[in-house]
């Protein structure tokens, strides 16, 4: 009997599980974190670039809030884009500048920046580059706040007299220290599955069920709130007050709803004042606008309510479907309807069809005269399969993976082997270039090459031009090819 998508009861799992699948597709899309990434450690090395100007105080690019936490949320809006928010840090003491000149600083030399030129534009505290139909990053100018190194910082602000405080390194290691029972787990659930050590999976790859969790009470606020923008909750409280009541719980269900329960109760009232501390700046109220507008505590209050109801209303349902269509108005009917697919699909129903990619590939060796034939007579024994990971620097820390779309021009590739092959053996390795940009500079390559010498079955490689190539990796013994990977192949805007 085949079993239709009704059948499938409902319980703390299925319905865990359908949760954890709405915010897997509220998430930002890896290849635009990715993306991302490389943009804002672009606009770093042009800052630094400047050895007579802004590169005398060594600047520092990155990331806070949401992007930095794991706790990104699609924008309500198809129209808009993700919004990333970034420090520059800059090394100068605060009797030696202004806000004003500070700001004025990071804005001419990221006019000076033809492509950054384009794209710039003024806010209150930052500097906006806009990246159309994917993201818009928020350049924060910043000096360090010598009352709290070492990561404590001062921030401009064109609208208030005063420097303002703020540690976002800090916050997110307090942050991270809430889930590290949990993200150890993950981390190494999600290393098992790809076949890969702790240590090669991204932090970023890793999603806690409060990360999950946030994620999902800022869409239910999105949509509660898209008339009453005044009012909607901010996303630092509904963060710091998550991160305050988690208590470790496995699944993204017990999560939601023990964090809905117990957030109340980590909002103060100090001598009147209701009170939600900064967690690393004690003096810091994040809900000091309560005070000035008390009916946006009662908002606060009533929308966890709003929360706490919706989710109850959902346990009552018997099936998933009935489930997903309830979810369906707090939190987006395309969304649950993806999440629903996603969650059948685990259960073997309603598979989707596998994705094929239709781009055509190089030509084949034949095809490729400087393409050299292996020099091993081959005796395929064993097996070897290539991974490859993005860098910004050779040896730096990764950034992505290296997946089947393309990639900018100045990375660093790094790639590895997984092989069954005993040892002692060697590996080799090809690497192919194609297209004008590598033909113009006389780097097509063809031929094979060592690995690194202090890694054995690694092999590093910049993405210096435009075309589609490939690296093949050929492991030889006792003068046999005993084993030979196929094609990697690497897409370079």
């Amino acid at each position: 009997m085949i079993q239709t998508q009704t059948t499938i009861p409902l319980n703390q799992v299925t319905l865990s599980d359908l949760l954890g699948a709405i915010a897997d597709g509220l998430d930002i899309p890896e290849e635009l974190y990715e993306e991302a990434t490389l943009k804002y450690e672009e606009v770093g090395i042009w800052l630094a670039e400047d050895e007579q100007g802004l590169g005398r105080y060594s600047p520092e690019i990155y990331p806070q809030g949401s992007f930095r936490l794991g706790t990104v949320v699609r924008p309500i809006d198809p129209a808009c884009d993700y919004d990333i928010d970034l420090v520059c840090h800059l090394d100068i003491k605060e009797e030696a500048t202004t806000q004003k000149d500070l700001k004025d600083m990071v804005g001419k030399r990221l006019r000076e920046n033809a492509e950054l030129a384009k794209i710039i534009s003024p806010s209150r505290r930052c500097w906006n580059l806009d990246y159309p139909k994917q993201f818009h990053m928020d350049v924060l100018p910043a000096i360090p706040n010598a009352e709290r190194l070492p990561d404590g910082i001062l921030l401009t602000d064109t609208e208030l007299v005063r420097w303002q405080k703020s540690n976002p390194k800090a916050y997110a290691n307090w942050f991270y220290q809430a889930i590290a029972i949990q993200f150890e787990r993950k981390r190494a659930e999600l290393a098992k599955a790809l076949s890969a050590s702790v240590e090669d999976v991204p932090e970023w790859r890793v999603k806690t069920p409060l990360q999950r969790a946030v994620q999902l009470l800022k869409r239910h606020r999105d949509n509660l709130f898209r008339g009453d923008l005044d009012n909607r909750p901010v996303s630092i409280i509904i963060t710091t007050l998550a991160a305050r009541a988690y208590r470790n719980q496995d699944n993204v269900y017990d999560a939601l709803t023990g964090l809905v329960a117990d957030m109340p109760g980590y909002i103060e009232n100090r001598n009147g004042r209701w009170w939600v501390a900064n967690p690393v700046e004690p003096e810091e109220n994040f809900a000091d606008k309560w005070n000035e507008k008390p009916e946006r505590r009662l908002a606060f209050l009533r929308w966890l309510d709003q929360v706490r109801n919706d989710i109850e209303g959902v346990v009552g349902s018997r099936t998933l479907d009935k489930a997903a269509e309830a979810l369906s108005h707090p939190f987006g009917t395309t969304a649950v309807g993806i999440a629903e697919k996603a969650v059948l699909s685990r259960h073997g129903i309603g598979l989707p069809a596998i994705a094929v990619d239709t781009r055509p590939l190089p030509a084949v060796n034949s095809d490729v005269p400087h393409c050299q034939q292996p020099r091993w007579p081959e005796r395929s024994r064993y097996k070897v399969d290539i991974r490859g990971s993005l860098h910004m620097k050779r040896r730096g820390p990764r950034i992505g993976e290296l997946a089947r779309r393309r990639i900018s021009k100045r990375l660093w590739l790094r790639f590895s082997i997984r092989t069954n092959t005993p040892g002692p053996y060697t590996v080799h390795w090809q690497v192919v270039n194609t297209g004008e940009d590598a033909a113009r500079a006389g780097q097509l390559r063809g031929d094979f090459y060592p690995s690194e010498d202090n890694a054995a079955d690694v092999r590093w490689e910049t993405t210096a031009y435009s075309g589609v190539h490939w690296v093949e990796a050929f492991v030889v013994k006792d003068g046999v090819c005993v084993a030979r990977s196929g094609k990697k192949y690497v897409t370079v805007a």
